[in-house]
């Protein structure tokens, strides 16, 4: 409602991201373009705003998981080459065909099911065959690859093949044995597309780490994901990012909890002596999980306060008695760049990944410069 001040919010710097495609350009050259990974209403940043600024900041293409996540950015004015990277009901061919989306297909039925979307338009369905290499979730089984291929080329020019790749799943292993291998296929199904597509087509495989870590793996695009959002994966060089995103929360009540008194559901905190505790309005409903619960911690004041007790769906509570006048209508920050999303993870034994794309929808986007 307007006019009534959030009580909790995520705040996403524009400046942020465009810098750090800037970063990642100086990092792996001028060779390949880049496609901005901003499926997950982009790791949580804010949708088409902060597509747009990936845009801005360099990159050339935008990589989404679902169809209704091109659409939402064609709608939103963006013009740039959209790639759906996940399977694609074919309900929503016909869509993704008038908004020149390009849909990745992984079976001769795929094809054919985008060529039917194709009869009612009259531009060409732009479409990319996924190789399966290695990951084993979605892709054509190298031996299925020329029937594939086939079926595309047959359909021109209804069908245009723009691309071909595959995903790596250990780029940011230990041991670069898994990525290396799935790379050498990869190659090997290039030279059957080669062989079998009449003119050039965009050959993707590197995500983040695979484009920071092997440089012989980035090809014509590379696809960074997580990197753009200012947490480089493991075993890369360094990459001058930095986190885009910062999520605050009002402090809605400050008291003291007597020693030997409970906090939260289950009552599995003790107060150890009167502790001064702060409730937040913010709970595992906005992105807080709730195994946050006895192990994190937020910042209040620019001091690091842990949580203490269950988080709960709406609220989070934590100890703030080594602070002087905390006080209802304060700001706490959940994670940003003075507490990392990774840190917030390691608590929990997760990822970056899952911290960023947590934040919901009820949690209101503030873009900023």
């Amino acid at each position: 409602m307007s006019g009534v001040h959030p009580m909790k919010w995520a705040e996403v710097s524009l400046g942020a991201l465009r810098g750090n495609v800037a970063a990642f350009r100086a990092a792996i050259g001028e060779g390949p373009q880049i496609m901005a990974m901003v499926k997950a209403g982009a790791y949580g940043h804010g949708g088409p705003t902060a597509a747009q600024a990936l845009l801005d900041g360099g990159a050339a293409w935008l990589g989404v998981a679902l169809p209704a996540e091109a659409l939402e950015l064609r709608d939103a004015g963006i013009e740039a080459p959209i790639l759906v990277v996940g399977w694609s009901h074919p309900d929503s061919h016909a869509a993704l065909v008038e908004a020149g989306v390009d849909i990745t297909v992984t079976s001769v039925g795929a094809v054919r099911s985008v060529r039917r979307a194709v009869r009612d338009h009259t531009r060409p369905a732009r479409v990319q065959v996924k190789v399966e290499t290695g990951m084993h979730r979605q892709g054509v089984d190298p031996g299925s690859l020329p029937d594939v291929l086939a079926a595309v080329v047959a359909d021109a020019p209804h069908l245009q093949l723009t691309g071909v790749f595959t995903h790596l799943a250990d780029a940011d292993g230990d041991d670069p044995a898994h990525a290396e291998g799935q790379h050498t296929r990869f190659l090997a199904a290039l030279d059957v597309a080669r062989s079998l597509a009449p003119g050039p087509v965009l050959a993707h495989c590197a995500n983040s780490a695979a484009a920071l870590r092997f440089p012989h793996t980035r090809h014509d695009l590379v696809r960074p994901g997580i990197a753009l959002y200012g947490y480089p994966p493991a075993n890369t060089p360094p990459l001058a990012v930095e986190p885009a995103m910062a999520v605050r929360a009002t402090v809605s009540h400050v008291h003291t909890v007597p020693e030997g008194e409970s906090v939260g559901y289950g009552c599995t905190w003790i107060a150890p002596r009167d502790t001064r505790v702060a409730t937040l309005a913010a709970g595992y409903a906005d992105g807080v999980h709730r195994a946050q619960s006895n192990r994190g911690s937020v910042v209040v004041g620019g001091a690091r306060c842990p949580i203490v007790g269950r988080v709960s769906m709406d609220q989070v509570t934590v100890d703030v008695s080594h602070l002087d006048g905390v006080a209802p209508g304060d700001v706490a920050t959940l994670f940003g760049p003075e507490l990392p999303a990774a840190e917030v993870a390691a608590v929990e034994g997760t990822i970056s990944y899952e911290v960023l794309c947590a934040v919901s929808a009820r949690v209101p986007r503030r873009f900023v410069a």
